[in-house]
């Protein structure tokens, strides 16, 4: 590994119109040491002309095309080329603030166990215009748990430029959910190496599974500031009742994985991660049923009606999964929620 070299990883999917607006917001950064690994996944657009026409010449980005196999084994390819002794993530669709690496690194630097450093971002729209900002919280609802990250973190320091960030052992708090958004991580390589690779079997909930492993291999630090601009409202490939589905059942696996993993290590009390469970009964018991699973609709709908407090809902969806019935309940739900736009 080459001390002090950034690399970048940037998996990108037909975003031919973006990524060039990424990989120069990490080249335009003021920290010099940085190597761009671009893993095209497949694009069926002009991806990879385009990447050949602005940046065949600039040996700081290499380029790499795979057959499609979705952003975990994009992530992947890119992080077997890592050359640094640091690696960061960035989505193809997000881009860099100005500052951002030389405030990460500088960090790591003055904690030399530090795993890795993620930050907060603002929320901006398709046009590039800032709808949300510190979107970090908004984003990942498990924020609600730690009102303030003192809550979270046991250090709190500040950079020489008066920018507070916040430093502690955390893997425990992410067995109920996420709380760190890939584009602002910048990492360790070895604290990556030892992470292994990104899941994509637990897909879209690949990244809490991920950081809970990050997080294991040391003490990790979140700076209270905005480093980022994170894209909102990209198009998905998933259908809405199929995403639905994929969100919660790769929500319900990743936290039985970590919650098993921690044991008696979670940072969670008893009643916060047996609320969260509860949710996720409801959660999947309803995605189940609008994708058609029935059997699964009322397994689990079942185990959240057994729990207080008590959910109408849940019992309501309960009842049309059981009736024999059911399929033309679905058409009728999923009419209904056509019409009302949900």
């Amino acid at each position: 590994m080459e001390k002090g070299l950034v690399s970048v990883v940037i998996p990108t999917y037909n975003r031919a119109e973006l990524i060039e607006r990424a990989v120069n917001s990490v080249l335009d950064q003021d920290y010099p040491l940085i190597e761009v690994i671009v893993v095209d996944d497949g694009s069926r657009d002009d991806t990879a002309a385009r990447m050949a026409k602005r940046y065949n010449t600039d040996k700081r980005v290499r380029f790499f095309r795979i057959p499609n196999s979705g952003v975990c084994g994009a992530r992947n390819r890119g992080l077997k080329e890592v050359q640094g002794e640091y690696v960061a993530m960035l989505d193809s669709d997000d881009y860099w603030l100005p500052g951002k690496l030389s405030l990460q690194i500088g960090i790591l630097e003055a904690h030399s166990d530090l795993a890795m450093v993620w930050s907060d971002m603002d929320a901006i729209d398709t046009v590039g215009q800032v709808v949300s900002r510190r979107y970090l919280r908004t984003m990942y609802g498990s924020y609600k748990n730690f009102p303030s990250p003192r809550d979270l973190f046991e250090t709190e320091l500040k950079t020489n430029g008066n920018i507070p960030y916040y430093i502690g052992r955390i893997s425990g708090a992410l067995v109920i959910g996420n709380l760190v958004h890939t584009s602002t991580v910048v990492a360790r390589a070895g604290s990556i190496l030892k992470a292994g690779e990104y899941d994509q079997s637990v897909h879209p909930s690949e990244d809490q599974d991920y950081y809970y492993r990050v997080c294991l291999t040391g003490p990790v630090a979140l700076i209270d500031d905005v480093t980022i601009h994170y894209q909102i409202g990209a198009a998905d490939a998933a259908s809405g009742d199929h995403r639905f589905y994929e969100m919660a059942a790769s929500a319900m696996m990743v936290f039985n994985r970590l919650r098993e993993k921690a044991g008696n290590n979670s940072q969670i009390s008893g009643n916060i991660i047996k609320k969260k469970e509860t949710d996720l009964f409801k959660w999947v018991g309803e995605a189940s049923f609008h994708k058609g699973r029935m059997a699964d609709a009322r397994r689990y709908l079942l185990k959240r009606i057994m729990r207080p407090p008590f959910d109408i809902r849940s019992l309501i969806f309960l009842l049309m999964a059981c009736t024999p019935y059911s399929s033309d309940m679905l058409r009728y739900v999923q009419r209904m929620r056509g019409r009302s736009g949900n």
